[in-house]
């Protein structure tokens, strides 16, 4: 393929790190995948990017000096207008030129934003959101991030922070730990909220999946997987506390389209995906009950990702090809 055709989409995380050679229509030709492994520092980091840009591109066919352009979405704050990472407890970043730093080994133009928002843009673009100009795009998984895109452009705000939606505070007298959105919606928060109540409900299903994972030696929290089979399964704890998650995720949700005036909202991410209708189905009931005027309520629609796993890939590829024009 010639120059031209080909654009790297890079969705790296404090864990994994995902490359993809995408074309302008969103195709993916080229996959490759590695760990981030942040502790060993800032240059092995971009070292491991590198290599997983020439995987793909080998994976591909082509060189990376095929390239077009290469995109890419960090955690963390990014100002997009500099490439620059302006603060990633991920990672342990602070103020790293990523985009500069990326171009001077990849020889290709390299544009930087947050992984939310190029998440959001590949929904946007290629995914559940495609032709809807506007909508609002939330992720709940480990946190709960967001990505805003307004008049088919994603929304940055003057600060470059806008999105930051796990960070909203839910209840102003809570203690640290008990008072956004992401402390209680995100699937750690909802974990932690099963741990709790747990030992008061020694028949729940979760109470067995929990002896099974210290039986297994398992380390870390249980994941999305396991809440999700135990919702299935109609664990009272686990859909009390699931619903609960869902209706406080949806009023805060309402309070945005409240104030936005926007009809499409895009739920993703690994708790999202692990239950998938039945909570993107509550999250709606609960933002439409809450939204203002009423009126309008019905015409306000909650949808599942389309891409899943693929929307940071998508995303930073798209972001990178809008950004070449």
């Amino acid at each position: 393929m010639a120059r031209s055709e080909l654009a790297a989409g890079i969705d790296l995380g404090g864990t994994n790190m995902t490359v993809g050679i995408v074309d302008r229509k969103g195709r993916i030709h080229g996959r490759a995948r590695k760990k981030t492994k942040a502790f060993e520092g800032r240059d092995s980091v971009l070292e491991r990017i590198e290599s997983a840009v020439s995987a793909a591109c080998e994976d591909a066919k082509v060189r990376p000096a095929d390239l077009a352009a290469v995109g890419i979405g960090a955690p963390g704050p990014v100002d997009f207008g500099r490439g620059v990472v302006l603060a990633s407890g991920n990672l342990g970043w602070k103020n790293v030129a990523l985009g500069e730093l990326l171009r001077k080994r990849l020889g290709v133009p390299v544009y930087v934003d947050n992984d939310a928002n190029v998440a959001a843009w590949g929904e946007a673009t290629v995914g559940a959101g495609q032709g809807c100009g506007s909508l609002l795009a939330v992720w709940v998984g480990t946190g709960v991030g967001a990505g805003i895109v307004v008049n088919d452009a994603v929304w940055r705000g003057d600060l470059h922070t806008a999105g930051e939606f796990g960070h909203v505070i839910a209840y102003a007298g809570g203690q640290a730990g008990s008072r956004t959105i992401e402390d209680f919606c995100s699937r750690t928060g909802v974990v932690r909220t099963l741990t709790t109540l747990a030992g008061l409900h020694p028949d729940s299903a979760f109470h067995a999946a929990l002896a099974r994972h210290a039986a297994d030696g398992k380390a870390g929290p249980l994941g999305s997987g396991a809440i999700a089979a135990c919702y299935e399964a109609g664990d009272p704890l686990v859909c009390d506390v699931v619903h609960a998650a869902a209706d406080l995720l949806g009023l805060s949700i309402a309070n945005w389209v409240t104030m936005m005036s926007m009809r499409t909202v895009v739920l993703g991410g690994g708790l999202t995906e692990a239950i998938g209708k039945p909570w993107v189905d509550r999250v709606e009931s609960a933002m439409r009950a809450r939204i203002f005027p009423q009126a309008i309520a019905g015409k306000a629609s909650v949808r599942l990702t389309k891409l899943r796993d693929e929307a940071g890939v998508l995303g930073a590829a798209m972001l990178a090809w809008d950004a070449l024009g």
